[in-house]
């Protein structure tokens, strides 16, 4: 099938391609973004792939659908750029990524943490001047200290495991707690009372949906 690969990156293309290999689509890869006065780039294509910053509104959605796309691959896990009615009135066909990989995002979080915990932005900056001073630059131990974790779905559990494994005492706030956490020795505070003991707090909950919804109180 002839795909339309929207706002294509230089790993959108090694790994897409690399994916391919055995399918045999025929993907065309775009730089530029999915709106109305670029969806005359996926014409003669039954399949557009796009990404989270590609529009795809009523207008953008008929444009597409009269040029013959009747498919629509999301290489995300949200869907929100997606006006679903639309695509419902048109009878096409939506397709998303069901999940990303919790231990990256985790992951990804702690190195935030130890880089600024560890003044590592600043301390590169410092070495490309050849300035290297550590003035100001100390950090501090995490083991033995509090980390907080906010939202314990299954990344902020991950993330709890990870700190755990670093020595570090974690409390934890959720509307559901976690008893597996619990076990090994996470121990569930009102966010006033977790904000009050940690040094670190880490969120890892949706965001609200509109203001005055917010689950935390």
């Amino acid at each position: 099938m002839k795909t339309a690969v929207f706002s294509t990156k230089p790993y959108d293309r090694e790994f897409l391609t690399a994916g391919n290999a055995a399918a045999g689509h025929e993907l065309v890869f775009v730089e530029n973004r999915l709106r109305l006065d670029t969806v005359a780039l996926a014409a003669g294509c039954p399949a557009v792939c796009a990404f989270v910053n590609d529009v795809l509104d009523g207008p953008v959605l008929r444009a597409l659908h009269a040029a013959g796309t009747c498919f629509i691959a999301m290489r995300c896990a949200g869907y929100n750029n997606v006006e679903l009615a639309v695509v419902r009135e048109l009878g096409m066909q939506v397709a998303r990524v069901p999940a990303y990989s919790p231990y990256a995002v985790a992951e990804h979080a702690v190195a935030l943490l130890l880089a600024l915990n560890r003044q590592v932005p600043r301390a590169w900056w410092r070495v490309r001047d050849g300035n290297f001073s550590i003035d100001g630059l100390m950090g501090v131990d995490l083991h033995g200290k509090t980390v907080g974790v906010i939202g314990t779905g299954t990344i902020g559990r991950i993330f709890a495991e990870i700190m755990l494994g670093f020595g570090c005492r974690v409390l934890a706030y959720d509307v559901r707690p976690d008893e597996a956490l619990e076990a090994r020795g996470v121990r569930y505070l009102p966010v006033e009372d977790l904000l009050a003991q940690s040094l670190v707090v880490s969120l890892h909950c949706r965001c609200c949906p509109r203001p005055g919804t917010c689950w935390i109180p």
